[in-house]
């Protein structure tokens, strides 16, 4: 059997990883709280832009369902954070861990997780189908209509609440302890109360003692892990460090709320790892590798097709028919069908909203990548790596995803004519239309070309023909945002 010493956990983060997430920590909650601020207001303008009429079409469908599941991430983070990083030193300890707050942080540990995963199955989506307007236009309307669209949308709402809420609800549950305070109000001690709790801690202990024929020793860090995650680093050093020769008398005894892994998560290991498996790799790394695969894709085909459109719009040098001798149209040489400047313009918004696009899941990846392997580290690696690694970089993680979740609206104003245009004719202000005419002028073609467009797209069933700008090319099909 393992002797005391050698049951030490292995080193995976030294002190460099505490030097950082202590002095990133002071100022999480302030960072946190200016992005999900702003970002509360981007995501709230992108849906008032793409959802207006002229704006509606598969993509920005799938634009608008992202973009609500971004808002409620930022409004669910901000009573978070200002309670747990901006006022966490000025509240007392039975504030700080209040019941009412422990219900707060469970319902917070589930909704976050699904909206997130909402998020990255959209993502997935929108990869998908822009893959299919670009490499497959001809099937791009059957494929990837608006109602499919819809249904698509509501099916991963639905499907990720379904996957994700039942394991994160069964390996939680709220437990009480009283709380031993110094006069300076610092935890010395802190005793659990709830039932289920005093007896897994008598079976660890009790088991640790056959096994080392001795005194039930004080408790690792693999003991602690069911302690709530936002009081995990100061309980378990609480739990593991020796008492002080002299130690601080009690001053007075709170009862607090933590949340802890449930009875049913504490006695079956195989829960714990299972759903950090699903946290890994199917809501992180299985869309994130597709996401990869797909992007790759995507830039090929756009590649392929901007090969394919400037073959088509060179004009050749000396075309010839099968005789040998030169093709021609009513005695005079042929040439290439060329294109006119309407569908060139069409095809150049194609791929400014493809490389858009392309932006949007490339941010995504670089958010989300990391958080899957951490997740799949956790359950190889164990506890040491999740105490010593994970929670410390927990924060930045959170911060990279709020960014993410706020940037898009930056990249939609730099990247599509289209939403620029729209939002300009909602929130410019009329005062400007006398300094700025030719800017207005713009606005008005584009809305009176919008306008001509849109009953040509409803008829599309009837009258294909209409919508083809050329036989040559199928890609102007595309529907641009």
């Amino acid at each position: 059997m393992a002797s005391g010493n050698n049951e030490t956990a292995p080193l995976y983060c030294g002190s460099g990883m505490d030097n950082f997430h202590t002095s990133y920590k002071n100022m999480h909650g302030y960072v946190s709280l200016v992005v999900c601020i702003l970002g509360t207001i981007a995501n709230t303008l992108n849906i008032i832009v793409l959802t207006r009429r002229e704006m509606r079409s598969p993509t920005n469908a799938i634009l608008t369902g992202l973009a609500v599941a971004d808002l409620a991430v930022m409004l669910e983070y901000i009573p978070y954070t200002i309670h747990d990083y901006i006022l966490t030193d000025s509240l007392p300890q039975e504030e700080k861990l209040s019941y009412s707050w422990a219900c707060f942080i469970k319902f917070h540990s589930i909704f976050a997780q699904v909206l997130h995963t909402i998020s990255i199955w959209l993502t997935v989506t929108l990869a998908v189908w822009r893959y299919i307007a670009v490499g497959y236009p001809q099937k791009n309307r059957v494929w990837c209509g608006m109602r499919t669209t819809i249904i698509t949308i509501t099916t991963a709402y639905v499907v990720c609440v379904l996957v994700v809420s039942p394991s994160l609800y069964l390996i939680t549950a709220i437990a009480e302890s009283v709380d031993q305070l110094d006069a300076n109000g610092k935890v010395i001690n802190s005793i659990p109360m709830t039932q289920y709790v005093i007896d897994y801690r008598n079976e660890v202990m009790g088991a640790r003692a056959a096994a080392l024929n001795a005194t039930p020793p004080t408790m690792a860090p693999n003991e602690t892990l069911w302690l709530n995650v936002s009081s995990l680093i100061t309980s378990t050093t609480t739990t593991t460090t020796p008492a002080p020769p002299t130690p601080s008398p009690v001053v007075r005894n709170v009862t607090v709320y933590r949340l802890y892994h449930s009875d049913l998560a504490l006695h079956n290991a195989s829960l714990q790892n299972a759903t950090f498996l699903i946290y890994s790799v199917v809501i992180k790394l299985i869309p994130c590798i597709a996401l990869t695969i797909l992007s790759v894709r995507l830039i090929l085909a756009l590649l392929e097709a901007k090969r394919r459109r400037k073959k088509l719009t060179s004009k050749p040098s000396a075309p010839a028919a099968s005789n040998g001798t030169k093709s021609a149209v009513n005695g005079k040489a042929a040439d290439r069908p060329r294109k006119n400047s309407k569908t060139l313009e069409k095809e150049k918004q194609t791929d400014r909203t493809t490389r858009m696009l392309l932006a949007v899941l490339l941010l995504f990846l670089i958010t989300e990548f990391p958080q899957g392997i951490m997740g799949l580290l956790n359950a190889l690696l164990g506890d040491a790596f999740f105490l010593q690694c994970y929670l410390r970089l927990s924060d930045l993680m959170d911060i990279l995803a709020l960014i993410n979740s706020s940037i898009n609206f930056i990249l939609y104003c730099s990247m599509s004519k289209q939403f620029r245009t729209t939002f300009t004719l909602l929130f410019r202000p009329k005062f400007l239309d006398k300094w700025l005419p030719v800017a207005q002028d713009e606005m008005a073609a584009a809305r009176a070309e919008r306008s001509a467009v849109a009953p040509v797209l409803e008829k599309g069933r009837q009258q294909p023909q209409v919508v083809m700008a050329t036989t040559t090319t199928n890609i102007t099909q595309v529907t641009n945002l």
